[in-house]
Parts: structure tokens; C-alpha cells; sequence
């Protein structure tokens, strides 16, 4: 769940619902376009975020689960 807020014409503060961030940052880039719009801001609690927030680490080579962390940057 993605909510776009923004500060409409005559000082309004609204905001609207997205299910996908595509479709938060479309909304926002229409409303950003806008200029009756003054503020436009994306925030989320993504489900779909990887790991749980301040919760995971890697410890030994291995996740908090027990499975092996194998990510590597890599640099050219």
C-alpha cells in the first residue's frame, strides 16, 4: 500500500491510495504536473520490502533464518 499526499489548490491537504508503487509514482508525477498543486510526497509500509525493518543481519555467513547469505557487490 503506497498513499500519495499532496497540498491542492487553496492550501487543501488530500491524499490518495495506490496498491502498486508504479502506479503511487505515476499519481505523483500527474500531480507534481499540476500547478494548482503545491506538495506531493510518496510514503509506504511495503509488504513486499526486503527483510523486516531493523530486524535482519548476517551473522557467519548465514541469514537470521539459517540460510546462507551468498550476495556479493561486485565491482568492475
Amino acid at each position: 500500500m503506497f498513499k500519495v499526499y499532496f497540498t491542492a489548490e487553496h492550501g487543501e491537504a488530500r491524499s490518495c491510495d495506490e496498491e502498486t508503487l508504479t502506479g503511487a509514482l505515476k499519481s505523483a508525477e500527474c500531480l507534481r504536473n499540476d500547478p494548482r498543486n503545491s506538495y506531493v510526497a510518496i510514503v509506504s509500509e511495503n509488504p513486499n520490502s526486503v527483510g523486516r525493518a531493523g530486524c535482519d543481519s548476517v551473522e557467519a555467513g548465514k541469514l537470521p533464518n539459517g540460510n546462507d547469505y551468498g550476495w556479493k557487490k561486485r565491482r568492475d
